[in-house]
């Protein structure tokens, strides 16, 4: 695609637009990265509380046990009896601070568990909105595009306009020559086309235009671009094949011109580019070349 030749405001602010949502996305894609560390952090220390809460348990049934054999150990009456049961009360107090702060711990990573849950529903929601703007990112740069190619194209043939056709071409010159890649340029007419205007009208002139770009695309690849030169004059390159096969392209081509009535016709002039070649003397190349060729259709024609 060629670079823009004059830009639009309203692509500039669909860029800036776009520009804007991709960077709303990627904050919002950092924000959600923190919130899914900061939930598995609360998830960690909420595991750890439940260990401690379970060894806190487990410490409460022990002591538990503990004051029940010294019970047992002293019968009633006996001299160390009173010392016994007030130990054993001693270590049932101790078993029972151990339970309120298993459950304190419990009832912590519970929070613990909620909060990572509400932190990984906020990393969902944001990069749901993140997944939103970067769509909406897509749209506003495939609409700058659009506005793009359609500033860029012809609006009765849809080739490109001149300007933004020489550029595109100059890019397959440039490229040609620094691969050493064959290309050739296309110099294309309409034949007749001021008889027609004159005779049926400029909408019939107009659609024998359109006729000639779309007989070109049909034989031409999707990345070999076509540019209107002037009114009813086209420029096409074609990279990696030779002369001799383009011209059997545009035989093909003014065949299905052809075949729409004998009137429908066109002439081409081909020139092959050399390696110091500018575009300029290609171009002229091409338009000499296709002087020729209308030069000797007009002495074949004569009686």
């Amino acid at each position: 695609m060629a670079p823009c030749i004059v830009p639009a405001e309203n692509r500039r602010k669909q860029e800036q637009a776009a520009a804007e949502a991709d960077q709303s996305s990627s904050d919002a894609d950092l924000v959600s990265g923190s919130a899914d560390v900061a939930a598995t952090g609360r998830d960690d220390a909420a595991a750890d509380r439940e260990l401690l809460s379970t060894a806190r348990d487990t410490a409460a049934t022990a002591r538990d046990r503990a004051a029940e054999e010294l019970e047992l150990a002293q019968g009633p009456g006996g001299p160390e009896y009173e010392a016994a049961i007030k130990l054993a009360a001693e270590v049932r107090e101790m078993a029972a601070t151990d339970r309120l702060l298993a459950a304190e711990d419990r009832k912590e990573a519970a929070i613990g568990r909620a909060e990572a849950t509400l932190d990984r529903e906020r990393a969902a929601s944001d990069r749901k909105h993140a997944a939103m703007d970067r769509d909406h990112a897509a749209m506003d740069r495939r609409q700058a595009m659009a506005e793009l190619e359609k500033a860029h194209t012809d609006d009765l043939t849809g080739a490109y306009r001149r300007g933004a056709g020489l550029a595109v071409l100059q890019t397959e010159v440039d490229r040609a020559q620094r691969t050493n890649e064959e290309l050739v340029l296309a110099f294309v007419d309409v034949n007749g086309l001021k008889a027609t205007n004159d005779n049926e009208g400029h909408t019939a002139g107009d659609h024998r235009l359109r006729e000639l770009v779309n007989a070109m695309r049909a034989k031409t690849r999707t990345y070999e671009p076509i540019v209107r030169y002037g009114g009813d004059e086209f420029l096409c390159s074609f990279a990696g094949v030779g002369p001799d096969l383009v011209a059997k392209r545009f035989a093909e081509i003014d065949a299905i011109l052809r075949e729409r009535g004998d009137d429908r016709s066109m002439s081409f002039g081909l020139a092959t580019l050399g390696p110091e070649d500018k575009l300029e003397e290609l171009i002229d190349r091409a338009d000499a070349a296709l002087i020729s060729v209308k030069r000797e259709n007009r002495h074949d024609r004569r009686p």
